[in-house]
């Protein structure tokens, strides 16, 4: 994943999950390319899945879906776009009690 970057353009999102009075997960979404990459930073260990439209709207409606990702101890994660079209990104604790502070942003280009 470690050629040269010539960033034209960086989509970047912060976001902050905590409390009751917030939703149980973060969500980035992000129009990408094939050969871009989706860059997720982590404070702390958190599960990131990455989905396309139709299992994010499984996911947020409690059905079953399919997604790439899992459960991260290290960040950075780099996840390499597979095709074109929007994409989503999901963080949560899987149920635990916490906080989790997330950065994603699209890296266009990078994958290798």
């Amino acid at each position: 994943m470690g050629k040269g970057l010539a960033m034209t353009r960086i989509d970047r999102l912060v976001k902050l999950m905590s409390g009751p009075e917030t939703s149980n997960y973060l969500h980035f979404e992000f129009d990408a390319d094939h050969g871009d990459v989706i860059e997720v930073t982590l404070d702390r260990a958190a599960n990131v899945q990455f989905l396309d439209p139709a299992n994010y709207e499984n996911y947020k409606n409690g059905r079953g879906f399919v997604y790439d990702g899992g459960y991260a101890t290290t960040s950075p994660i780099r996840w390499d776009v597979p095709h074109a079209g929007p994409w989503h990104v999901v963080i949560d604790l899987g149920g635990g009690a916490g906080r989790v502070r997330a950065v994603a942003q699209l890296v266009p280009g990078a994958a290798v």
